[in-house]
């Protein structure tokens, strides 16, 4: 009886939490962003005129398809936009904090550490602002990349590829996590064969889309049509872009940044060959926040949402390491946040806001001496960078510059508590089946 009581209070305390935390999301439901004005609710009218899951026989948006299936969910239960669309990210708000709190689990068994993270996660300000503000989809990819780590440190390799395909499905942002597959993959922690998940779990998240009409070359080209889309060195990234003083074209910049994530990359899996240091639960939650960290810091054109994976997994690798690492996820916390503010409360964006919301249905491109067709495209972009034939400098202003300055000293201290962790030797704990 007293199990049972515990586990019950336990249990009301979980969803206490989640309560609370949709509480506080509720605040900004009517909060319309910039890009729910300029493109979510299109989307969402476009499937609800449209025939609902049928409308996606058309390509009228640049976001995958598993993502507009939920938006056709929204309209056949009749849900309004800007709830739903807000909804489903709440929803995945919880669904990461979940594998947060499993993964801080393996470390610290019992209730307290694990329910911690699993609040913290819920309150951590990017991501209430990304979903209850912003009503931004990446909880919904991050869920699953996190949920793959968890799987990794399990050694589920199979669920853990499975995981990380469904993430990829979603979102094309998920190769920051590659890194880490690759790295586990050379120490044989996981198959070469389990890495047919990935592609797999892609192809099953396709088949609804094929199956309502939608034509295959426009299922398969959907990231390849994103990349290269847009020709900014940052957009409105805390990355390194925001400090280099650089004009005009900059294709060389950019195809520098490049060349140097890949040669660090590469660098690093051939330590590894050599070194072959010990997989321990602390190693693989140090390289999977260092890949999600580093990626986006040197590659060109990320967008302000970028780190989102980052601003978790560092509060999750936390609960790994001593007691100064935190350090770390506060000021990837405090950077990622004053990114937010600039994005969806700068003056421009204001303006931008209120235009479309007394316009409803028009898209970026339609304003009046803007082009683009994204948020913060061209004219009306928050950072001034659009689309264009060569890399341009997408630098903001002087506190983007400040929370790029604050990534980087967190990179770098990640970096040398990575250094530091694998390699030493550490027993390999036995996982339970």
């Amino acid at each position: 009886m007293s199990i049972n009581r515990s586990v019950l209070i336990r249990g009301a305390a979980l969803v206490a939490i989640v309560l609370v935390a949709v509480g506080v999301r509720a605040i900004f439901v009517d909060r319309e962003s910039l890009d729910y004005l300029a493109f979510l609710r299109p989307w969402y009218d476009h499937i609800d005129s449209h025939d609902g899951i049928f409308a996606l026989r058309d390509r009228f948006a640049d976001y995958n398809y598993p993502y507009l299936y939920l938006l056709a969910a929204l309209t056949y239960l009749h849900i309004p936009s800007l709830i739903g669309i807000k909804a489903i990210s709440v929803i995945f708000d919880v669904v990461l904090a979940a594998f947060v709190h499993r993964i801080v689990a393996q470390r610290h068994p019992g209730f307290g550490a694990p329910t911690l993270a699993f609040a913290i996660v819920l309150f951590l300000p990017t991501v209430v602002a990304n979903s209850g503000w912003w009503g931004q989809a990446d909880s919904i990819y991050s869920a699953f990349v996190v949920g793959g780590v968890y799987f990794l440190l399990r050694r589920r390799p199979w669920w853990a590829c499975a995981f990380i395909g469904i993430a990829l499905a979603f979102k094309l942002q998920t190769v920051f996590i590659l890194p880490l597959v690759a790295w586990l993959v050379l120490r044989r922690w996981i198959p070469w064969r389990s890495l047919l998940a990935i592609p797999a779990a892609m192809v099953v998240l396709d088949i609804p889309a094929l199956l309502v009409g939608a034509p295959v070359g426009a299922v398969v080209s959907v990231y390849t049509n994103q990349v290269g889309s847009y020709k900014s060195t940052t957009l409105g990234a805390a990355n390194i872009y925001q400090l280099l003083p650089f004009t005009g074209d900059l294709d060389w910049l950019a195809y520098a940044g490049i060349g140097i994530t890949a040669i660090i990359g590469v660098a690093f899996l051939g330590w590894t060959l050599r070194a072959r240091p010990d997989v321990t639960p602390r190693a693989i939650m140090v390289v999977a926040t260092a890949s999600v960290l580093l990626v986006p810091y040197l590659l060109p054109a990320m967008h302000d949402r970028y780190f989102y994976p980052a601003e978790v997994l560092t509060l999750a690798a936390a609960f790994f390491l001593p007691l100064a690492y935190l350090a770390v996820p506060i000021l990837v916390q405090l950077a990622g946040i004053g990114v937010y503010r600039e994005t969806l409360d700068g003056p421009m964006v204001r303006e931008i806001t209120e235009f479309l919301t007394h316009h409803r249905g028009m898209r970026l491109g339609d304003h009046p001496g803007g082009h683009g067709d994204r948020p913060g495209g061209g004219a009306f972009g928050p950072h001034g960078f659009g689309k264009s034939e060569h890399y341009e400098s997408g630098r903001g202003n002087g506190l983007l510059q400040t929370y790029a300055a604050m990534m980087a000293a967190a990179l770098l201290l990640h970096l040398g508590v990575t250094a530091w962790v694998v390699r030493r030797r550490e027993p390999v704990p036995t996982v339970d089946s």
